[in-house]
């Protein structure tokens, strides 16, 4: 448009005058070209991130490995986080078989030994996600191993378990809630102005469909699967809650994505080398993960 039509419709008297203003504003503008900033595409601050957590976390046997000790992947949700974010400081502690306990206590592996994880954390972390629980009390030896058959014969201790009371689990979950309201707590310690992520654990079977191929486990042990880790996931609902951090729903949101569906986020029985252990999350998951935390994070 030139100054000419701008000017269209105004006295004659008063055409210098605008005409000036719109030189000088086109001036500044170009004036400014060089020197402005481009808008940041990552609006997200997060300049340190503190991961700790168990495999579900670590990424256990996805290849490429980034810690022989732990069997922590590169490619787990931690450093796929950290790239979306691109975040320049980043410490993952994660570990495959980690406890509550282990966030305070070195965690000796077939492999090695790893530091308290929450040696990772400190008065500078900006982001903390804490993945962790199910290896407490043997939960995840329970719900995943103790009624897989042994040479086609139901255990002693798969018998026991599933005749074990309501009462019996609901008091471990309990136990187990206690532990990672006290990790969380830990955290916050070390770490008072990080934002905390609390995550949960995907499902493993559907609400209604069992698959014997990939979870060979009696009728009665996938419904106390199903259950336990329903109640685990609304214990930590309510942990986050009570706690004041966030809280990553992957129990809601692997609807459709359990073991038995087509696009399935966790292996069956049957380790893949390279992919997966068994009853372990594969790499879609991971990008799920990381694809909800970011937008978690940016609410």
């Amino acid at each position: 448009m030139s100054t000419h039509t701008a000017a269209r419709g105004f006295p004659a008297r008063t055409r210098p005058a605008l005409v000036t203003a719109v030189l000088v504003l086109a001036l500044a503008a170009l004036a400014g070209c060089g020197q402005a900033s481009p808008p940041n595409p990552h609006p997200l601050t997060f300049d340190s991130y503190a991961a700790l957590g168990d495999s579900y976390s670590a990424g256990v046997a996805l290849t490429p490995l980034s810690d022989a000790t732990c069997l922590r992947s590169s490619s787990n949700y931690v450093g796929l986080l950290a790239d979306k974010l691109h975040i320049p400081s980043v410490e993952d502690a994660t570990c495959g078989g980690a406890k509550s306990v282990n966030l305070t206590q070195p965690q000796v592996t077939a492999y090695g030994t790893n530091p308290p994880q929450l040696d990772a954390v400190s008065a500078g972390t900006k982001l903390v996600t804490l993945g962790i629980g199910l290896n407490d009390y043997n939960l995840s030896f329970a719900l995943l191993y103790t009624c897989l058959p042994v040479n086609g014969v139901r255990t002693a201790t798969c018998t026991a378990f599933l005749n074990a009371k309501q009462s019996v689990i609901t008091d471990v979950i309990k136990k187990m809630g206690d532990l990672v309201t006290n990790d969380l707590k830990e955290i916050r310690a070390k770490a008072p102005h990080a934002r905390i992520v609390l995550v949960g654990y995907p499902r493993l079977l559907a609400d209604d469909t069992d698959c014997p191929a990939q979870v060979p486990v009696p009728n009665e042990a996938a419904d106390r699967i199903r259950e336990t880790l329903r109640d685990v996931n609304d214990t930590f609902i309510h942990i986050a809650s009570s706690q004041k951090v966030d809280y990553l729903d992957m129990y809601a949101a692997s609807v459709g994505h359990d073991v038995c569906s087509a696009d399935p986020w966790v292996n069956g029985q049957t380790a893949i080398p390279g992919k997966a252990y068994a009853f372990h999350p594969f790499a879609t998951y991971h990008v799920a993960v990381a694809d909800k935390l970011y937008a978690l994070l940016k609410k």
